[in-house]
């Protein structure tokens, strides 16, 4: 029963990490649609967070909108995705750490991640839930090393990466946004991963 108990509590880390990476990319009907099937998970839970903030498939523009003005741009990036803008000397994107992420990424083989930036915040969160996934399956192979690497890969990436600037990143979130989705998931992102060990910035 413990192993299985550890195993649930494992796969319930795993799916966090997955589904708020998710809402990191661009909003589409995809998204709603997996955020509305959300509602079978305990109080509590992160899914059971993002389930009772899902938008209406109606306002998916004006979310669009939103995620441009936040991310994107045009002009102006509000609050710049990406872990080197809050981990370098003069806030700079595709520094030394970006090229540390990526390093992180290629020695998994994971060729898939490094098509995109590789500090981007919906990367780091899938790399996170990649670790997870890979110390599930040692553990159900009775491979209980293999396992303790992984689970000490992923303390730590949170401490050099992730955990280290996911808390500045969401409260910029929080303030900048307009749109109670943003504001409520980048509120459920710091709470989680902090719980996981990553770096306050208060």
């Amino acid at each position: 029963m413990q192993l299985e108990d550890t195993v649930l509590r494992e796969n319930t880390r795993a799916y966090s990490y997955k589904l708020l990476s998710e809402c990191y990319y661009a909003p589409s009907e995809k998204l709603i649609r997996m955020l509305n099937s959300l509602e079978e998970f305990p109080e509590g839970d992160v899914a059971s967070g993002l389930f009772k903030n899902v938008p209406n498939i109606d306002a998916l523009e004006s979310l669009n909108v939103e995620y441009s003005r936040l991310f994107l741009g045009p002009f102006k990036v509000l609050v710049p995705p990406y872990g080197s803008v809050y981990l370098e000397n003069g806030r700079q994107t595709m520094g030394e750490s970006t090229m540390d992420a990526r390093n992180w990424y290629r020695e998994e083989k994971l060729t898939m991640l490094l098509k995109d930036v590789p500090d981007h915040i919906a990367v780091e969160l899938e790399f996170m839930y990649f670790l997870i996934f890979k110390q599930i399956e040692a553990i159900n192979d009775d491979k209980p090393k293999v396992a303790d690497d992984y689970l000490r890969k992923e303390a730590d990436f949170l401490k050099s990466h992730l955990g280290a600037w996911v808390g500045e990143f969401a409260d910029k979130v929080i303030e900048e946004s307009s749109v109670y989705f943003y504001k409520e998931l980048a509120r459920l992102t710091k709470e989680f991963v902090l719980s996981e060990g990553g770096a306050s910035n208060e």
